[in-house]
């Protein structure tokens, strides 16, 4: 449940960002320095997807926004993955896909305001950062898991080795007790006999 708590608190902070944004910035296409050289606050409404693509296409994006978002929403209350990272990768997009769906929803645009100063790049929101940083955490937990996972195969591969490699040497062990007990047999047999 602390996963969904952070998906929660990313959605109230978008949506006190795009507030406090909107309050200051009074009208679409107003600026504001923000961080010099880097950001500055640019008020855009849009109305399509990253990028504007899918622009008009409201109820479009709210459906498989939603469904994405039912289903990031029944993964994390299932406890899957197993994953913190995986997880926690889950939250962000969750969070972030959630915050532009209210949006949507509410207001029929997406509210955006970053505005990169120092290269030409769409203006984004709070959102977008935690819907990015997501999938940044998913890529990260997709490899590591890979990895874990090929680690994991090695060590069994090794396992059955060693497991193979004892039961060979039992048996031949077995196998040499055995010819000992049989010529000690033959040895009493032939004292016997005499």
């Amino acid at each position: 449940m602390p996963y969904l708590a952070l998906s929660l608190l990313l959605v109230v902070l978008d949506q006190w960002c795009k507030a406090a944004v909107t309050t200051a910035l009074g009208s679409v296409g107003v600026s504001a320095p923000f961080l010099p050289g880097i950001l500055r606050l640019t008020l855009v409404h849009n109305y399509g997807a990253s990028w504007g693509i899918l622009s008009g296409q409201t109820t479009l994006l709210l459906i498989v926004t939603g469904l994405v978002c039912l289903a990031l929403l029944l993964a994390l209350l299932m406890g899957k993955p197993a994953s913190w990272l995986g997880r926690l990768s889950l939250a962000f997009i969750l969070g972030g896909a959630v915050g532009n769906a209210l949006d949507r929803f509410l207001q029929g645009y997406v509210t955006d305001m970053f505005d990169t100063v120092f290269m030409n790049f769409p203006v984004f929101n709070l959102a977008d950062c935690c819907i990015t940083l997501g999938a940044a955490f998913l890529i990260l937990w997709v490899l590591t898991d890979e990895k874990k996972a090929r680690a994991k195969q090695q060590e069994s591969s090794r396992k059955h080795w060693e497991r193979s490699r004892d039961r060979a040497r039992a048996d031949a062990a077995l196998t040499e007790e055995t010819r000992r007990e049989f010529r000690r047999e033959e040895e009493h047999d032939d004292v016997s006999d005499r």
